[in-house]
């Protein structure tokens, strides 16, 4: 399937996809463990297992995000890139991107990631994403799911380490483990991510010369997340304006950005921002 899209994918090869992904898992731990023990650390305690762990793990990788930063050379130049795990290659990565280490730490904090989760929701299956909406960030991505929730979990951590290494607003260790138990509760059919499945976060769509994007009505609810959703996106590499002109609607002109790329960068912020 070489580097292939998840979204360009068919049946067959988004399953095949999924079985990369898995098959990946136990290097990808492995990796994590060797670097972990290279910084002095002891994989055995940092990876003991419990939820808890997720707080000071996350941290650790974090920081070498910031000190990592990102490469001056573009996805398609990366001579790193066939190194990288599937989900990296046929995700929708931008420039400027983190390095091949930062990928691989990432990918190492997924495998640790879905034993806890899968630990705390034993019910919880790997399979292909699935969704009423085509275009839906989930769609042909490897997820575990379990009820009426699924879950692709490089994007969260990826999302995190795009933010350390281009400078800007952390995801702190605390905010992880957070994410982790929202995670778990929507496993296992609590809160608001496990009932408001069918209604995405944002939608995107593309018109002459911007995009016109739409936010779930109840976002507008929240005072000054909206605002504040705009002054981070402005403030991205390549964004020429973003408009306000509705309670939940935006304009957004961001030449160097497709809509699938909008919207997941859109609904991870979200994720990240929305009181629980």
């Amino acid at each position: 399937m070489g580097d292939l899209l998840y979204e360009l994918m068919d049946a067959r090869q988004a399953a095949d996809a999924l079985d990369a992904y898995l098959a990946e898992r136990t290097g990808g731990l492995r990796r994590l463990r060797g670097a972990l023990s290279g910084a002095g650390l002891d994989p055995e305690e940092m990876l003991e297992g419990s939820v808890y762990s997720i707080s000071p793990l996350w941290a650790w990788i974090i920081a070498r995000a910031i000190e990592l930063g990102t490469v001056p050379m573009s996805l398609t130049e990366d001579p790193t890139r066939p190194t990288w795990p599937s989900w990296a290659r046929h995700g929708r990565l931008v420039d400027p991107h983190p390095p091949a280490e930062t990928i691989l730490l990432v990918d190492g904090f997924v495998s640790y990631l879905g034993q806890i989760l899968r630990t705390a929701v034993p019910e919880a299956t790997w399979g292909v994403g699935e969704h009423l909406i085509g275009d839906h960030p989930l769609h042909n991505r490897p997820v575990l799911a379990a009820g009426h929730h699924q879950i692709f979990l490089p994007a969260f951590p990826l999302y995190g380490a795009y933010q350390s290494a281009h400078g800007r607003s952390p995801l702190s260790g605390t905010e992880m483990l957070d994410h982790t138990r929202r995670t778990i509760d929507a496993l296992h059919g609590l809160g608001p991510e496990a009932t408001d499945l069918q209604e995405p976060m944002v939608t995107v769509v593309a018109e002459v010369g911007c995009f016109d994007v739409g936010l779930r009505e109840d976002i507008a609810a929240h005072p000054g997340l909206v605002e504040q959703l705009i002054a981070e996106l402005a403030d991205r590499d390549g964004v020429v304006a973003v408009h306000r002109y509705g309670p939940t609607a935006l304009t957004v002109d961001f030449p160097d950005w497709d809509e699938l790329q909008l919207k997941l960068w859109c609904t991870l912020w979200l994720e990240r921002h929305l009181p629980r």
